[in-house]
C-alpha cells in the first residue's frame, strides 16, 4: 500500500508507528477515550475498528485485535484516530476524495486503489453490493444504483455509492467521507483508509 501514496514512502511503518505513539502519549487518555467515542479501563482504551474492537494498551504500547497484536500498518490508523479526535461529531455533509485537502495530489492512486476496483466489482451488478455490505457490517443507504455505509471508526463513516452504467453510460462509482474525516486523519490516511473499504467489500462477495 505504501508505495502507492507518495507521502508514505519516506518514513518506514516502524517510524510512522512510534511517531504514532509518542503524540498519543503526550495526551490526557481519558479525553482520548472520550473524544473518539472509546471506552478506557487501567490504561487500556477500546477503540472500534470496522466491526471488531482493538485494546490500546497505553503501557506496553501495544495494539490487539482478538487477543492478538494488530499489524503495523492498522495500528498507525488507530494511533491516528485516537490522537486525531475532539470534540467535533460528524457532520453528516458527505464530500468527495477530492474535496478533502490535498487530495488532488492522491487523486490519481485512490481512484485506481479504491474507487476503480468498486466499479469492476459491482458496475453491473449493483445490488450485489447489499451482499458484500452484509457480509462485512455495513449499512444500506439510499443513493445512486446502490449505496452503503461502513462505519470504520465511531467518528468515521464512509459512503461507497455505485452507478451502474448501460451501453451508452459507463458504471462509475464514489467513496464519500464525512467532512470531520479532515480534521481527524491527514489526506494520505483517507486515501488508505478507502483503499482498505473497496478491499473488505470486493473480496467479501
Amino acid at each position: 500500500m505504501k508505495r502507492d501514496y507518495p507521502c508514505l514512502e519516506k518514513i518506514t511503518y516502524e517510524e510512522a508507528l512510534q511517531r504514532a505513539w509518542n503524540n498519543l502519549l503526550k495526551r490526557n487518555p481519558v479525553e482520548l477515550a472520550e473524544f473518539s467515542l472509546s471506552r478506557i479501563f487501567d490504561s487500556v482504551i477500546t477503540v472500534r475498528f470496522f466491526t471488531k474492537e482493538c485494546t490500546v494498551d497505553l503501557h506496553r504500547k501495544i495494539i490487539k485485535q482478538d487477543q492478538q497484536p494488530l499489524e503495523p500498518f492498522h495500528s498507525i490508523l488507530i494511533l491516528h484516530y485516537l490522537c486525531g479526535c475532539s470534540d467535533l461529531y460528524p457532520t453528516g455533509e458527505m464530500i468527495t476524495f477530492r474535496e478533502i485537502p490535498g487530495g488532488d495530489f492522491y487523486y490519481a492512486a485512490f481512484k485506481s486503489r479504491a474507487i476503480d476496483p468498486l466499479i469492476m466489482k459491482f458496475g453491473r451488478k449493483p445490488e450485489t453490493l447489499f451482499t458484500a455490505a452484509e457480509r462485512i457490517g455495513a449499512k444500506k443507504i439510499d443513493m445512486g444504483s446502490a449505496s452503503v455505509r461502513v462505519d470504520v471508526f465511531a467518528k468515521l463513516p464512509v459512503i461507497v455509492v455505485v452507478w451502474e452504467g448501460d451501453e451508452e453510460i459507463p458504471s462509475s462509482a464514489n467513496i464519500l467521507f464525512d467532512r470531520i474525516a479532515a480534521s481527524i486523519f491527514p489526506t494520505e490516511d483517507l486515501a488508505v483508509i478507502g483503499s482498505l473499504v473497496s478491499s473488505k467489500l470486493t473480496k467479501a462477495v
